[in-house]
């Protein structure tokens, strides 16, 4: 899976994602150590290191977190940042853990388990962690086998979606037809998302001593609906 292309448009093509809500739902607190898996480029961590956290990001793309780095120097903000699977994180001691914009959608739902059990383990007493995930129903019905496109002046970029129900995934293809000086230069980028279902989030969490304190409509952030295209979960540690 690549992001060479896409990490230099990430945050224009994110313009509409719901940052504030986010913070607000977050509330952050000065002083607390943060780890924000699946980090991109670095806007949530930033967010957080603007509000006094101790932030560390940890993302598996090279040109994501060049992006993370160099934003965060600009900002003036001390935020570390790491590469690497964040189904494989170290560290203990965190307040708070975020995974913020469908990052766990790239691990397939046998994985959720023994990543949410190395989270309860590096979380603080009375720590939490604040995620999200795209729903079935986006995954399924609005993804699907739907192609989407973006047109700007410099960039047009194509979204074929592909859905497997055996597999509880979408193949997503990405193509970019990027302008360079008088021309366009012609890119392809595949992903895949996963499927989980509400059931197997929570028996995953369970399993790893996590408990759900909250869970919200990812745009409105307020009573889970039926055709919610993404939900948000607060969970605490039970012990």
């Amino acid at each position: 899976m690549s992001y060479d292309v896409l990490s230099r448009h990430y945050d224009r093509l994110m313009g509409d994602f719901p940052y504030e809500k986010y913070l607000a739902f977050i509330c952050p607190k000065a002083g607390e150590k943060c780890l924000d898996l699946a980090c991109g480029t670095g806007k949530v961590s930033r967010m957080l290191a603007a509000q006094g956290a101790r932030v560390h990001g940890v993302d598996l793309s090279e040109d994501m977190l060049n992006i993370a780095v160099r934003e965060a120097r600009a900002q003036g903000l001390a935020v570390t940042f790491g590469q690497g699977d964040m189904r494989k994180f170290e560290g203990t001691g965190y307040d708070l853990v975020t995974c913020v914009s469908d990052g766990l959608n790239y691990i397939p739902t046998k994985d959720l388990p023994p990543l949410f059990e190395r989270v309860e383990a590096a979380l603080a007493e009375g720590g939490r962690m604040v995620f999200d995930v795209s729903t079935p129903y986006k995954l399924r019905e609005v993804l699907g086998d739907n192609v989407y496109y973006e047109d700007y002046d410099d960039l047009t970029y194509y979204w074929e979606n592909a859905y497997s129900e055996r597999t509880k995934s979408v193949r997503i293809k990405l193509t970019f037809f990027e302008k360079v000086g008088d021309a366009y230069r012609r890119e392809e980028e595949t992903q895949k998302q996963y499927a989980h279902e509400a059931e197997d989030i929570r028996a995953a969490l369970d399993q790893a001593g996590l408990t759900i304190a909250r869970r919200v409509d990812g745009d409105a952030f307020d009573k889970v609906r039926a055709k919610s295209l993404r939900w948000v979960y607060d969970v605490r540690k039970k012990r």
